[in-house]
């Protein structure tokens, strides 16, 4: 279910990147010259390096009048993703990392795709590299401590789950513009520590059955050795 979501959510910013590139064909389309234009800098204007392909589609290595390189390599490990080549996805992140590597995004997407590929211990690399270069980006902050919290407790390390999970409601808290679920942190924090209670529980009768057991054992040897039961 958890390798699902990741994939959905994959699937959707697929959808949203390819719906960015749409908006950006619209440029004139039957002006070729503009096209022209972009592709090839005018005579006497300033070379800003940006293009436009066969398609219609911007490319500005500033990614401000297009889309970036870096981008580029995103979208293209999103695609290998969907289509479950997780290596495929994860050397295009690592393109992309190799680009821009304080950009958290790429980070973001290789945990993914590791987690996907079941890679437990790479996966938890790059979210916190992640996090290094995150910034002030509150959102994709918050998406990254998701991963980790939920790592934890795939790993049942409950204490530090509980730890992320309040880290990322803090995050929530002071990121107002942010897009966060607060209530699912709540949610999995009361759920970790009825988990660490069970545990607690169960190791609590763990060891009075092995007590007993133990006592059971020495009154039977006590017994065994008593001459009157000879």
């Amino acid at each position: 279910m958890r390798k699902l979501t990741i994939l959905l959510g994959l699937s959707a910013w697929v959808a949203m990147t390819s719906l960015a590139l749409a908006d950006d064909k619209k440029a004139p389309k039957d002006d070729k010259k503009a096209a022209k234009s972009d592709a090839q800098p005018a005579k006497g204007g300033k070379d800003d390096g940006v293009t436009v392909d066969s398609d219609g589609v911007r490319h500005d290595p500033k990614g401000i009048k297009g889309i970036s390189p870096y981008l580029e390599l995103i979208v293209k490990g999103d695609h290998a993703y969907v289509a479950r080549d997780f290596d495929g996805a994860i050397a295009a992140y690592r393109d992309a990392i190799k680009a821009e590597p304080e950009k958290a995004l790429a980070h973001y997407r290789v945990g993914a795709a590791q987690l996907a590929k079941g890679d437990q211990k790479e996966a938890e690399a790059a979210f916190v590299n992640g996090l290094r270069f995150v910034g002030k980006d509150g959102t994709l902050k918050a998406k990254l401590i998701f991963a980790l919290a939920d790592l934890r407790e795939r790993q049942k390390n409950n204490d530090e789950a509980i730890g992320r999970w309040k880290e990322y409601s803090k995050n929530a808290e002071d990121e107002k513009e942010a897009i966060t679920y607060p209530g699912t942190a709540t949610e999995r924090i009361a759920r970790n520590e009825a988990w660490k209670k069970n545990a607690a529980d169960s190791e609590e009768v763990k060891t009075r059955i092995a007590k007993r057991l133990k006592e059971a054992d020495e009154a039977a040897r006590k017994s065994a050795s008593d001459p009157k039961n000879k």
